[in-house]
C-alpha cells in the first residue's frame, strides 16, 4: 500500500521536502486526462492508502486540469469530467478505507459541502468508512493544529520543513546552474544562470535588501512592479521575482549579445546606416509602447540597450523608471535621476520633465551610434551640463543620409515641445506610407477592373484565372480547399471548384470549372461571403444570411440535407448580421452590436463554446471583459477575433503555440510545462501585443499579426521558416519577434499558408519566404518533419537548406505605380492552405490625349456601338472605323500604324537621351540660378512628352499581361524554359 502526492506544475514544489515513503507524481495542467490517469496507473499494483492532493493554483482554486475545476457543482454533476475522475480513482486506484487529503495552502470557502461532495461520487457507501476526505489548510505551516500534523506527516518530512522552510529555494539549487555574474549595479548584481530542465539561458538579478536604506528598496520593488506590467518583443521579459533570506530575485530575459555599448566599443569602423535604423526603430517601438502605457524610463543609455546575436534590440534596467500619473502627467516629474552623459536640459536645470526626457536620451544614443562616441562631454561635472545646457555637440560627419541627421537634429532641441515622441521618430525613421500612393491620388475620374491570379507556390508563378469575365471589379475572394467564391463589386457572386454537396449555389452537385454567375442570389445586395470545406455561407441585405452546401455547417439543426441552393438561415432573422467568417468546418457571424455567433465543428476548440461537440445551430459566444468583436479570421481548427480597441481574441488549437497563448512562468517557484503540441484553448482568450493589431492570419500550423506600427509579427511551427528568422529552430515561449527584414517596410497583409508566409507592403510589393514545394503530393506538414530535417546539410555549424526552402523574406512581386493614366495595385490576397490567389486592380484615368489618338489611327471613324467601353469610346472620338472583333474586343491596326509606332519609339528613345543629358548638366549645378531654374522647366516638359508617348505605346487591353521577357527574376527562383503561366514574379 503506498502513499502517493498528486502535485501539480501551478503549486509549491515538495520534492526537496517529502516523506521517505511518499510518491510525488508532478504534472502540468495542460496534460490530457488519459496521461493522467496512466500516471496514476503505476502505483495502482499496490492500491494507493493515502492520496494528497496538492493541486491548489495561485488564484486558491483547487484545479485537477486546465478545464477541471474542483467545485461543488462539478462533483455533484454526474456527467463532469471531475465527477468522472473522482469515480474512477475511487474504483480503480483507491483501496477500501482510504483517505483522500486535500493539501492546501490557502484555506477555501464551504470546505465541508466540497468533502461531503467528493463522498458523494463514489458508487460505494461512502458513509460507512469506505472513503476519508480530509482538507488541511495551510499545511506547510509549523503552526499546524496536532490532528492536521499527523495527517502532514504521513506526506512530508516534518524536520525537513522546519530547517527549510522555502521549498522552492531547495529546488531551485537542483534545478538551475549559477554560471557567472555578467553585471553589478548600485543595488546588486546580474547573475547568468541555466535551467537544467531545458538547458535555456536567463539573467537573476539579485539584490540583497539588508544592504539597502528604505528608498533605495522602494527602487528595486518598483524595478518589479514595472517588470510585471510589461510586455513587449524590444523590452527585456521578465519572468518572476521573489525574495529569499533577504535577497530580491528577479528573473529576466537573457539578451546573448551583450549591450550596445560594448558593441560600440568594439566598433572600428563607422556603422552602416541601415543597421542604425533597424536598431533605432526597434528602440523607438519600445520606448513608444512605454510612454503610452504611463512610463519613464529615465535612464535610457547605451547600457541599458541590449542585444541578442540575431541584433534585436532589448531594453532594460527599469530601476529608476516612474509610472506617470496625473499628477506627473500635468505639471512633469522633478527628481533628478539617470546618466550624466544621457540627462537632459530640463532634468540639469532642476525643472519638471516628462517623456521628452526619454527622446533627449535616445538622441543622444543616436548620435553615439552614428559616432562612435557620446554626443556630450566634459572634463568634469560642470563642463558636462554646461554643454548639454548650451546643445554643443560636434555635428555628425559620417557617410549617413540627410534625414538620419535631422532625426538626430529634431531630438537634440533644447526645447522639449519640439522634440518628436517616439511614434512621430518612429515615423521619420520609416519610409512614407504614402510615399507611393499618388498615382490613384491623382486620377482625376478613375475606373477600376480586376484580373485575378492563381500563384503557384512550387514555382512562384502567376497564371490569369480566365473562366471570369474580362472587365470585372472584385471585392472579396473566398477561398477553401474545396471551392472559391469571387464577389464583385456590382453585388454578383461567381463560384467555380467541387461541388459534390452542391456548395457553389447552382442547383446541382457537378463540379464547375469556369466561374460561373449564381443566378439564385441575383440582385441581391451582398454584404460579404465566406466559404469552408464544402459549404458556403453568404450575408445579404439588411445583415441576414444564406448557407449552401453540406448540411452539418448549414446551421439549420441536425435534420438538415445538402443543399445546392441558397436556403435563409431563419433562426437568426431578428439578428443584425454584420460579417461572416468560415474555417475549414465551423462558421463564425459577427452581429452589428459585436457580439459573435458560431457554429460546426468544435472538436478543437475553435468555436469557443464549453463543450467540445458539433454545433448545428448557431449559439452565442462570450467574450473575454465584455470585448465588441468588429472583425474576425477563421482557419483550420483556430480562430481569431479583433475588437474595436484593437485586442486580439484566440480560440481553439494552439498546437506548436500557433495562437501565441503558451505563456513561460515561473522560474524558483510556480514553473508552469506548456505542452504546446497538444494544447486547445477552448475559451476565447486575449493574445497580448504591444500595440493594436491591424491584420492578422490564422494558418493550419502558424499565425501571424500585424501591428499599427506595420511590424509583422509570427508565431506557431518553424520547420520550413515560415516564421521568417532565417532558421527552422522553434521558438522559445514569449520570445515573439518582429520580422527583422520586414522592418522599414509598411506592411499591410499577411497570409500563413501550409509552409509558408506571404506579406503584402503599402509599397505594392508582396514577400514570399518558407517551403515552395514539397518531395510528395498531397502530404501533410506535420507529416514531413522527418523528411524535412533528413534534407538539411549541416556544415561548419551553420545549416544550410535545399532549394526549395525560402529561409527569409524574399520579394516576388512589385507592381510599379507610376504617374500615369493608369494605375495598378495590389488590392486582395486569399490563402488556404497551398493556394493562393492574388487581386491585381488596373485603374484607368478619364482619357488618353486626343492628339495622339489622332497621329496613331488612319482610315475611317469607327461604329461605337453598346458594347464598346466608355474609355475605349473617348479614345476613339475622332478617329476613323476600323472593324472591331466583338467576341475577342481587340483593335487591329493596319501597317501605317505600326510604322508610326516604330516612329513613335525612336522619338521616345531621343527623348530619354536628352533627359539624360539634362539630369546630368542639372546635377554639376555648373549654371546661374537662372539657367539651372530653366534647365529643370525643360526637363519638366520632356518628361511630360515622354509620358505621353509611353502612353500611345501601351497595349490598350486591359489588364496588361505579364511579360516573362520584361521580368527580373529572383535568383531564389530559377527561370523555367517551358512555363506555361501568365506571369514569372520578380
Amino acid at each position: 500500500m503506498s502513499t502517493v502526492i498528486l502535485c501539480h506544475a501551478e503549486s509549491v514544489n515538495l520534492d526537496a521536502i517529502r516523506a521517505s515513503d511518499a510518491n510525488i507524481i508532478r504534472y502540468s495542467v495542460t496534460v490530457k486526462l488519459n496521461e493522467l490517469k496512466a500516471m496514476l496507473k503505476q502505483y495502482s499494483s499496490g492500491k494507493i492508502r493515502n492520496l494528497g492532493l496538492h493541486i491548489q493554483s495561485r488564484d486558491a482554486k483547487l484545479q485537477i486540469l486546465e478545464d477541471m475545476e474542483i467545485t461543488k457543482d462539478t462533483l455533484e454533476d454526474a456527467g463532469s469530467f471531475v465527477s468522472q475522475f473522482f469515480r474512477w480513482m475511487v474504483s480503480e486506484v483507491l483501496i477500501e478505507g482510504a483517505f483522500i487529503d486535500f493539501l492546501l495552502t490557502t484555506p477555501i470557502e464551504n470546505s465541508s459541502h466540497l468533502c461531503l461532495a467528493v463522498q458523494s461520487v463514489s458508487k460505494k457507501k461512502v458513509f460507512t468508512s469506505s472513503i476519508s476526505v480530509r482538507l488541511v489548510s495551510r499545511f506547510l505551516s509549523s503552526e499546524l493544529a496536532p490532528h492536521n500534523r499527523r495527517i502532514v506527516d504521513i506526506y512530508i518530512n516534518n524536520e525537513i520543513m522546519i530547517t527549510n522552510p522555502n521549498p522552492r529555494a531547495t529546488s531551485a539549487q537542483n534545478r538551475y546552474e549559477r554560471i557567472r555574474t555578467v553585471g553589478k549595479g548600485a543595488f546588486g548584481s546580474a547573475v547568468l544562470y541555466r535551467r537544467k530542465e531545458d538547458s535555456s539561458l536567463v539573467i537573476i538579478k539579485e539584490i540583497n535588501m539588508y544592504d539597502l536604506d528604505s528608498s533605495q528598496r522602494r527602487l528595486a520593488l518598483n524595478e518589479v512592479s514595472l517588470l510585471s506590467r510589461i510586455e513587449h518583443p524590444n523590452i527585456i521579459a521578465y519572468y518572476d521575482s521573489f525574495e529569499e533570506e533577504g535577497v530580491l530575485m528577479i528573473e529576466m530575459e537573457y539578451a546573448d549579445g551583450g549591450t550596445l555599448a560594448q558593441m560600440l566599443a568594439r566598433s572600428q569602423n563607422l556603422l552602416e546606416e541601415e543597421q542604425i535604423g533597424d536598431m533605432m526603430i526597434q528602440m523607438c517601438s519600445a520606448v513608444a509602447y512605454l510612454h503610452e502605457n504611463s512610463v519613464l524610463h529615465r535612464d535610457l543609455k547605451t547600457a541599458n540597450v541590449f542585444l541578442t546575436r540575431d541584433s534585436f534590440v532589448k531594453i532594460g534596467d527599469f530601476g529608476i523608471s516612474k509610472i506617470m500619473g496625473t499628477e506627473t502627467l500635468a505639471q512633469g516629474a522633478k527628481t533628478v535621476v539617470g546618466t550624466p552623459y544621457y540627462i537632459s536640459p530640463e532634468m540639469c536645470s532642476g525643472v519638471s520633465y516628462n517623456e521628452k526626457s526619454d527622446m533627449w536620451a535616445l538622441g543622444c544614443i543616436l548620435y553615439e551610434m552614428c559616432c562612435l562616441k557620446k554626443a556630450f562631454e566634459g572634463d568634469n561635472l560642470p563642463a558636462l551640463v554646461n554643454s548639454i545646457m548650451t546643445c554643443a555637440y560636434t555635428p555628425v560627419k559620417g557617410p549617413y543620409s540627410t534625414e538620419m541627421k535631422m532625426v538626430i537634429r529634431e531630438l537634440l532641441q533644447l526645447d522639449p515641445q519640439n522634440r518628436p515622441s517616439a511614434s512621430q521618430a518612429l515615423k521619420m525613421l520609416r519610409p512614407s506610407e504614402n510615399r507611393h500612393r499618388h498615382t490613384s491620388g491623382s486620377m482625376r475620374s478613375s475606373t477600376s477592373f480586376t484580373t485575378l491570379y492563381d500563384l503557384h507556390i512550387p514555382t512562384i508563378t502567376l497564371s490569369q484565372i480566365s473562366d471570369l469575365p474580362g472587365r470585372i471589379s472584385v471585392k472579396q475572394i473566398a477561398l477553401s480547399k474545396t471551392h472559391t467564391m469571387i464577389l464583385t463589386n456590382d453585388n454578383e457572386l461567381f463560384g467555380f471548384g467541387d461541388n459534390s454537396c452542391g456548395q457553389l449555389g447552382l442547383g446541382k452537385f457537378t463540379k464547375i470549372e469556369n466561374g460561373n454567375l449564381i443566378e439564385s442570389l441575383k440582385g441581391r445586395d451582398i454584404q460579404s461571403v465566406g466559404v469552408g470545406n464544402y459549404f458556403s455561407v453568404v450575408c445579404c441585405d439588411r445583415g441576414t444570411l444564406m448557407t449552401i452546401g453540406t448540411a452539418k455547417n448549414l446551421g439549420l439543426g441536425k435534420e438538415a440535407k445538402d443543399s445546392a441552393k441558397p436556403v435563409l438561415l431563419e433562426q437568426l432573422l431578428r439578428e443584425n448580421i454584420k460579417d461572416i467568417y468560415c474555417g475549414h468546418d465551423h462558421v463564425i457571424a459577427v452581429l452589428e452590436s459585436g457580439d459573435c455567433l458560431g457554429w460546426g465543428s468544435n472538436l478543437s476548440g475553435q468555436l469557443g463554446l464549453s463543450t467540445l461537440e458539433h454545433f448545428f445551430i448557431p449559439t452565442k459566444i462570450a467574450m473575454p471583459k465584455e470585448k465588441k468583436i468588429v472583425y474576425g479570421k477563421a482557419g483550420k481548427d483556430a480562430t481569431m477575433l479583433l475588437s474595436d480597441d484593437g485586442c486580439l481574441i484566440a480560440m481553439g488549437s494552439n498546437k506548436h503555440n500557433k495562437l501565441n497563448l503558451a505563456q513561460r512562468v515561473g522560474f524558483f517557484a510556480k514553473e508552469k510545462k506548456v505542452s504546446v503540441k497538444n494544447s486547445t484553448i477552448v475559451e476565447p482568450a486575449l493574445i497580448g501585443f504591444p500595440e493594436r493589431v491591424v491584420d492578422f492570419s490564422v494558418g493550419s500550423y502558424h499565425s501571424g499579426v500585424i501591428l499599427e506600427s506595420g511590424q509583422v509579427m509570427l508565431f506557431g511551427k518553424n520547420d520550413n521558416t515560415e516564421l521568417g528568422l532565417g532558421h527552422n529552430q522553434k521558438m522559445a515561449v514569449r520570445s515573439v519577434k518582429p520580422v527583422k527584414s520586414l522592418l522599414h517596410h509598411a506592411c499591410t497583409h499577411v497570409l500563413c499558408g501550409d509552409g509558408f508566409t506571404l506579406v503584402s507592403t503599402t509599397e505594392q510589393e508582396l514577400y514570399f519566404w518558407g517551403r515552395k514545394d514539397y518531395t510528395e503530393e498531397n502530404v501533410r506538414i506535420d507529416d514531413l518533419e522527418e523528411t524535412v530535417c533528413d534534407k538539411k546539410m549541416k556544415r561548419s555549424g551553420s545549416e544550410m537548406f535545399d532549394k526549395n526552402v525560402v529561409t527569409l523574406p524574399s520579394l516576388i512581386l512589385r507592381l510599379q505605380d507610376a504617374k500615369r493614366e493608369k494605375g495598378i495595385r495590389l488590392s486582395g490576397l486569399a490563402v488556404s492552405g497551398r493556394r493562393v490567389h492574388v487581386a491585381v486592380d488596373m485603374l484607368e484615368g478619364k482619357r488618353l490625349p486626343s492628339a495622339l489618338a489622332e497621329r496613331c489611327r488612319s482610315g475611317s471613324m469607327p461604329t461605337i456601338n453598346d458594347e464598346t467601353h466608355t474609355w475605349l469610346r473617348e479614345e476613339f472620338e475622332q478617329a476613323e472605323v476600323i472593324p472591331i472583333d466583338a467576341s475577342k474586343r481587340r483593335v487591329r491596326f493596319d501597317d501605317s500604324c505600326d510604322k508610326l509606332k516604330m516612329s513613335s519609339t525612336a522619338k521616345q528613345n531621343s527623348l530619354v537621351r536628352e533627359i539624360e543629358e539634362l539630369k546630368s548638366k542639372i546635377k554639376e549645378q555648373d549654371t546661374t540660378f537662372e539657367g539651372h531654374r530653366n534647365q529643370m522647366s525643360d526637363l519638366e516638359s520632356k518628361l511630360q512628352e515622354l509620358q505621353a508617348k509611353q502612353a500611345f505605346l501601351r497595349k490598350s487591353e486591359p489588364p496588361p499581361a505579364y511579360d516573362r521577357r520584361n521580368v527580373t527574376y529572383n535568383k531564389l527562383f530559377p527561370e523555367r524554359e517551358n512555363a506555361s503561366t501568365t506571369c514569372v514574379i520578380l
